[in-house]
């Protein structure tokens, strides 16, 4: 259906619908008249060429008839964007301009009827099926150009069809199978110029209602345009404040610096980027309205420290942006201000009766220095306050382009260790713990190692840290798991007492089924379950996932796996929570060891009476001299592990250790 952009008829007074209608019905079917003549002239002289090379003599009259006709209907045309000048006049003679573009419409059909009257009669096949064709062509176009008039486009289209039809039949009978098929493509014609016209019409109602309902509304309130730019002002400021804390948001952040900040200006704007610390674990552990309460009261007070000149927003969760003008004494102002945000947030909060502590982590980028583009500033203060995360919290840092290559080196080293996992392209290393006494190895604890083949060789604190936050810690725990107890096989001979001590993190205790996944690779491997240590860190203790661990450490000792509390004593406060977990021994932390003249001493002895109630294991790590492997067997500790009794090694060292050293402990001891 061709459709057109439906201009309002001159007369603006009529408010008869029907009249209304019956007008631009009228301005559409002639709007469509110089495309429908050109298609018709086109068609016109291709098949008066094409008859001429046949020889039909009756062609130059033919051809002067459609001309004439095409002619005038083309001044009718001209005529009438004339008379839409005169809007009485156009009113008026409505009806008479319907009755001038039927008659031209239908006088051009009937010329076309009688060329193929001509053509069956004297012409070749292939002028026959060309005039077929160009007949059944003009006819689908009449479905979508003339729809504007209802009856005017049928009587067309069956003056077209049908009349050939017949035609064909009547003087060509051999060629019965075309006016069959003439007459099964008048129906779909008939029906489909119905459809259009149906569609056509409704669209012109709904358009007049359209506009009749807003004059109405016009007329009944004036100040419609007012409140309609009030309603888009409030759902903007909707769009571009923070729901929770009334702060402006990312859209609003974003729309402020375009306001305010300018590249070309030589003076420096700060970007703070402020991320607050611990808040996840009020979150966890008291739940989201207390959580929510917290950051509508931490961005009160970043509010009232927030300078006139600068904006305070919400950059999403727990993280907020401050942003100051451009000055001269813009980095001085940033640094007290961090300060500043510092101490403000670290002030305690009370909530339901309870005192509540966050801390704040601040990174600084400056604009347009560190980048011109807004979101290339605000990712540099976000780089940077990911390094102080990773440097301890609770302070700044101002943007270094060394953060964002050590960015990068994070995002190409997040990619190789999927792949090196997935290709076995990392390697285990073996230290052993041993008991003093005898020299014999008790166990060897399992260290991953890796050696990128570009990258050089990638400490292990670097990628498993990148593990741990990038959740490939998982792949990583099993795939250490399952290459440590098949390579096991190799070296632990039937009978051998050394068990396998490997680290697993929190993360891999909280995944679903990890005990299923660890009981299947000792089954595919073949390893024994009581030869196994599994060593978690404190963290196991954890308010937020305190039920989940303890079913993990359960079902893992069902299965006969013991596990360790690894770097005990440095991070939970993990003694009331001790009994409640069935765990097997403990591994008190090297910082202890390394602290055994001062503090240390107390803090293993106490371990070691607490262990020995609750009958659990105890291995002290760290353990760097024979005079501290003294002290230590002093203690009345026996299980240690350090570079003074073996290095981490490719080849795990199973063979009882030389006790030259243990005779000298045996004279100190005299």
């Amino acid at each position: 259906m061709v459709t057109h952009k439906t201009p309002a008829f001159p007369n603006r007074r009529a408010t008869d619908q029907h009249t209304l209608i019956e007008m631009q019905l009228a301005v559409l079917a002639y709007q469509n008249i110089p495309a429908m003549l050109a298609v018709n002239v086109a068609a016109t002289l291709g098949a008066a060429l094409l008859l001429h090379s046949d020889g039909v003599s009756y062609i130059p009259v033919w051809l002067g008839l459609m001309f004439a006709v095409s002619g005038l209907r083309l001044l009718c045309w001209f005529l009438f964007r004339r008379s839409c000048a005169n809007v009485n006049r156009g009113q008026a003679s409505v009806g008479m301009w319907v009755l001038l573009y039927t008659l031209g419409l239908h006088a051009a059909a009937l010329i076309w009827v009688a060329l193929v009257f001509v053509t069956f009669q004297l012409a070749t096949s292939e002028a026959k099926f060309t005039v077929i064709v160009i007949i059944s062509a003009l006819a689908g176009g009449a479905t979508g150009i003339t729809a504007p008039l209802k009856y005017a486009g049928r009587i067309y289209i069956t003056i077209l069809l049908l009349f050939t039809s017949v035609i064909i039949y009547w003087v060509a009978s051999e060629h019965w199978v075309f006016s069959v098929l003439g007459l099964v493509f008048w129906v779909a014609m008939i029906i489909s110029h119905r459809n259009n016209h149906r569609v056509l019409l409704k669209s012109l109602r709904l358009q007049l209602e359209n506009k009749q309902l807003i004059d109405n509304l016009q007329t009944l309130n004036l100040g419609l345009e007012q409140r309609v730019q009030q309603r888009t002002e409030a759902l903007k400021r909707i769009a571009h404040h923070d729901a929770l804390t009334g702060l402006p948001n990312r859209l609003g952040l974003l729309d402020w610096m375009e306001k305010t900040l300018r590249a070309d200006n030589p003076q420096e704007a700060a970007v703070l980027f402020l991320d607050l610390d611990r808040f996840k674990q009020i979150n966890d552990a008291l739940g989201h309205e207390v959580g929510d309460q917290v950051l509508r009261m931490i961005a009160f007070r970043f509010s009232e420290v927030c300078p006139q000149d600068a904006i305070l927003a919400r950059w999403g969760g727990d993280e907020f942006l401050l942003i100051t003008a451009q000055s001269d004494d813009c980095r001085a102002r940033a640094e007290a201000l961090a300060l500043q945000l510092i101490e403000t947030a670290t002030a305690p909060l009370s909530i339901r009766d309870e005192s509540l502590g966050v801390g704040l982590s601040v990174g600084m980028a400056y604009f347009p220095t560190d980048a011109i583009h807004f979101q290339d500033v605000i990712h540099a203060a976000d780089l940077t306050v990911a390094e102080v995360k990773r440097g301890g919290r609770g302070h700044s840092l101002i943007y270094n382009d060394i953060y964002a290559e050590t960015q990068k080196r994070r995002f190409d080293l997040g990619r190789a260790l999927s792949e090196a996992i997935k290709q076995n392209a990392l390697t285990l290393a073996y230290q052993p713990i041993v008991n003093v006494v005898t020299g014999e190895v008790e166990t060897l604890e399992v260290l991953s190692r890796w050696h990128h083949a570009t990258l050089g060789v990638i400490n292990p604190s670097e990628f498993i840290y990148l593990a741990e936050e990038t959740d490939r810690i998982i792949a990583l725990g099993d795939w250490v798991l399952h290459q440590s107890c098949i390579k096991a096989r190799e070296w632990r001979v039937d009978g051998s007492g050394i068990k396998l001590a490997i680290n697993v993190s929190i993360k891999q205790l909280l995944a679903q089924h990890f005990a299923e996944r660890v009981s299947s690779i000792l089954h595919d491997t073949g390893f024994p379950p009581a030869a196994l240590i599994l060593e978690v860190t404190e963290s196991l203790f954890g308010e937020a996932h305190l039920d989940a661990t303890l079913k993990t450490v359960k079902d893992l000792r069902a299965l006969g796996v013991e596990v360790y509390i690894d770097d005990f004593g440095s991070g939970y406060s993990s003694l009331s929570r001790l009994h409640e977990f069935p765990v097997t021994g403990i591994k008190i932390d090297r910082s202890f060891t390394a602290q055994l003249d001062k503090q240390g001493v107390v803090i293993i002895e106490s371990a070691m009476l607490i262990a020995q109630r609750m009958n659990l294991n105890v291995i002290v790590e760290g353990v760097e001299s024979e005079e501290q492997l003294i002290k230590l067997y002093r203690l009345g500790i026996t299980s240690m592990q350090g570079y003074y009794l073996g290095l981490p090694s490719e080849l795990p060292a199973t063979q009882r250790f030389d006790p030259d050293w243990r005779s000298r402990l045996q004279l100190s001891q005299n």
